[in-house]
């Protein structure tokens, strides 16, 4: 998977350019903390993956060791494949090609699909609902309830969703089952309401009106930030990005 580099510095951004935007300006928390300050002491996520067509196998001990390597391979404009993630073929169990093109297929701007996917832990209240992939396959945006505060709709790393089993005990499965027909902006406004994610059934007997509020996001790292202004040093126009967020993408703000 490729993400064109901006060599010539057009002052137009491109759509991973904007995604990568969204990417800087939060951060998955689980709790009241940041992935990878609550992580478990010497867990790590295991990676293989193709870089440019050479192979490598890799194991990180941090979810932003990856999401280091991956930023600096998109933006030299190369071509990353992920084959494995954590434990041997959960990557595909989790994320399998017929779901990640369906993904991809909402991924367009000004659109209010049903969400593609229904991601679960059976041992916990954990629940995530894909709606779209990003740069190229390598982010979704996903309406999850892992941070205290309520639900949260956000453009997320998958490693970091594939990092929450080995570094936090949270396995999430894929839902074979789960099959939506209302729009992702019901699931946000019902999320809203209740200060939880409501499902079908119980999702059609609420009174929605379509006046859909932003979910509460909070805000990425100052590392994380950081890396953000330096590309805009590099490439000024990417600071009209700056305070985009994921609502910007879709039809119901």
């Amino acid at each position: 998977m490729q993400t064109p580099s901006n060599d010539d510095h057009d002052e137009t951004p491109t759509q991973p350019q904007i995604d990568l935007a969204m990417l800087f300006m939060t951060d998955l928390h689980v709790g009241s903390e940041r992935l990878y300050k609550v992580k478990r002491r010497g867990t790590s996520l295991n990676l293989r993956y193709e870089l440019d067509g050479v192979m490598h196998q890799r194991s990180y001990l941090s979810a932003l060791s990856w999401r280091a390597i991956l930023l600096f391979a998109l933006t030299e404009g190369k071509t990353v494949t992920v084959h494995e993630m954590d434990q041997p073929g959960r990557y595909q169990r989790l994320f399998p090609k017929t779901m990640l093109r369906r993904l991809q297929w909402h991924a367009r701007p000004n659109a209010n699909f049903p969400p593609v996917a229904r991601l679960y832990d059976p041992n916990s209240k954990a629940v995530m609902l894909l709606t779209r992939n990003r740069i190229c396959g390598h982010a979704v945006d996903a309406l999850h309830n892992l941070t205290d505060g309520g639900p949260v709709f956000q453009p997320l790393w998958i490693s970091d969703i594939m990092a929450l089993r080995p570094m936090l005990g949270i396995e999430l499965f894929h839902d074979e089952a789960f099959s939506a027909t209302m729009p992702i902006s019901a699931y946000i406004e019902a999320a809203a309401i209740t200060g939880r994610i409501v499902e079908e059934p119980e999702l059609s007997a609420l009174p929605l009106t379509g006046d859909v509020s932003r979910l509460a996001t909070q805000p990425s790292s100052k590392a994380v930030r950081s890396v953000f202004d330096q590309a805009c040093r590099e490439n000024p126009a990417l600071e009209a990005l700056r305070g985009l967020t994921i609502y910007d993408d879709y039809s119901f703000v």
